[in-house]
């Protein structure tokens, strides 16, 4: 784990030379010793928690979560590319880990660890009780520390529920009171002589120390409730926390506490799913969308350039998918999509292509219908690269909801779920035809395969493929517009690939962990 943090996020410069794409980074971090000065150091961390969501990490294809997001989707298959110009995210469409997973694990425990300087600062200084009676009585800043301290646990929360995904096998393929998984610190300095490391704990001990993050924070969050998050959807609330429990219920195989946080998300929040007439004009970049329960203002002081998840995938901003280097839908996927006939979100790729016969060939399965610039028509033409970001929506309590219910053979309250987002995504004169296949889902099977089928239309380009490909345990067959094993069945059982190991350096350097990787190998 690195021995600095950042608080202040980088400011980018953009240099452009001739027909190169390149971005230098400037700007500042700050050590811990200025930290140290800081009048507020609460609410630094806490700032410094969510600019890891967004922080440029050095290369173009690491700029935060999104990026995370865009590298795991490709190894799901569900992105395709079928060129490498340029190289970014090439070894995800390989299929290859090695260097992603190093990235993954810092990435999740320096959050982790900002978070428990912040836990274990306001439990040392007297956390304020999650009672709604005494909080009528609190001083300002005791109120802002109860909400400061839900944010800071369902923070945690998420990035251990991260790690979960990526670094521990599913739970079709374990068994989670023995199997281990990652090492839990609740320590905020694991550099300290006295804490070195820690070993692995068990699957199932990663899923309690997310559950608890996550209900304590949910508690909180219930009464710290009036600190106005206003726009700013970049903090946390407790439809975040909820959704990141019922995800961890879900992919634990607890369909009935995932179905219960889905419901009680659907039941309070105030965020609905974006309507049919704006699903093809949306664009998913801006953040005053009703969809959006967690996203990023993209502003001129934290955008991150070319380097960021605009600056790779939307052909109408100056980038590398506009270059040809596209991550485009599945050629397999989209036929799926094409072949329901009434689904509107076909509108989301090929739309330039398509109308541009002479363009180029690489343009074919962009998304350009999904995440496209709102200033510009034309590729390449939008240089600012203000499109906001999106992290979490209302949708996927919709499919948390659904697959739950399915999962404990209540395929009345998953049908219903999954209706309820249908509704809003048919295309004109097709409500007839979307009635009809809903009318086909009276088999169990049917209603969980059109279930996946909407986990991976619905939320393609946001983070969501690889956990799906992993829990569902289906293979998928690739489409021809991949560059890498185009046409062939990928299994989501494949040790190193759609499960990580653990990084070299971390086996290396924790004790435990060298402990353990010794006594492996001699075995």
């Amino acid at each position: 784990m690195k021995t600095r943090f950042y608080i202040l996020t980088a400011t980018l410069a953009l240099a452009l030379v001739g027909c190169d794409l390149n971005q230098l980074p400037s700007g500042s971090t700050i050590t811990e010793g200025q930290y140290e000065q800081m009048d507020n150091k609460l609410e630094g961390t806490v700032r410094g928690v969510y600019s890891k969501l967004y922080e440029y990490g050095g290369e173009h294809d690491y700029f935060g979560q999104r990026g995370i997001d865009l590298a795991t989707d490709i190894l799901s298959s569900d992105i395709a590319m079928k060129s490498q110009r340029y190289g970014w995210f090439v070894g995800d469409e390989q299929m290859q880990t090695y260097g992603r997973r190093a990235y993954f694990w810092s990435y999740y425990y320096n959050i982790i660890r900002l978070c428990n300087k912040g836990i274990n600062g306001l439990e040392a200084s007297g956390i304020p009780e999650a009672d709604a009676d005494a909080a009528k009585t609190m001083t300002d800043e005791e109120y802002t520390n109860g909400y400061y301290y839900a944010q800071l646990l369902t923070m945690r929360g998420w990035a251990y529920a991260g790690l979960q995904r990526f670094f521990c096998k599913t739970i079709d393929e374990i068994d989670i009171h023995t199997e281990l998984s990652v090492p839990v610190y609740t320590e905020d300095d694991t550099r300290k002589d006295t804490l070195l490391g820690a070993p692995r704990s068990t699957a199932e001990d990663v899923y309690l120390r997310v559950e608890q993050d996550l209900l304590d924070a949910i508690q909180y969050f219930s009464v710290f409730n009036k600190v106005d998050r206003g726009s700013n959807k970049l903090e946390v609330n407790i439809d975040v926390a909820r959704m990141t429990l019922a995800y961890s219920y879900l992919n634990k195989g607890d369909y009935k506490n995932a179905l219960k946080q889905a419901e009680d998300l659907l039941g309070e929040t105030t965020a609905e799913i974006l309507p049919r007439a704006e699903v093809l004009t949306n664009g998913f970049n801006n953040k005053d969308t009703k969809s959006w329960i967690w996203g990023l203002d993209v502003t001129v002081e934290n955008t991150t350039s070319l380097a960021s998840f605009f600056g790779q995938c939307d052909i109408y901003s100056y980038s590398y998918a506009s270059a040809g280097d596209v991550k485009g839908i599945d050629a397999n996927l989209y036929k799926q999509i094409q072949d329901m006939k009434w689904d509107i979100r076909e509108g989301w790729w090929n739309n330039y292509y398509n109308a541009n016969p002479k363009a180029d060939p690489n343009y074919q399965y962009a998304p350009d219908g999904k995440f496209f610039s709102a200033s510009s028509t034309e590729p390449m033409s939008d240089r600012d690269w203000l499109s906001d970001l999106v992290y979490m929506r209302v949708e996927e309590a919709y499919l948390i909801a659904a697959e739950a219910a399915w999962r404990s053979n209540d395929d009345v309250k998953a049908k219903e779920r999954l209706k309820e987002l249908l509704d809003e995504r048919f295309k004109d004169g097709q409500k007839a035809a979307l009635d009809a296949y809903l009318a086909t889902l009276s088999d169990h099977e049917a209603l969980g395969e059109a279930i996946r089928y909407n986990w991976r239309v619905e939320l393609w380009g946001e983070g969501r493929g690889l956990q799906t490909f992993r829990r569902w345990g289906k293979e998928v067959e690739r489409g021809d517009n991949h560059m890498y094993k185009s046409r062939s069945s990928m299994s989501p059982f494949q040790p190193g690939i759609t499960t990580f190991e653990i990084p070299t350096g971390e086996t290396m350097y924790n004790p435990y962990l060298r402990q353990t990787t010794e006594l492996a190998t001699k075995q």
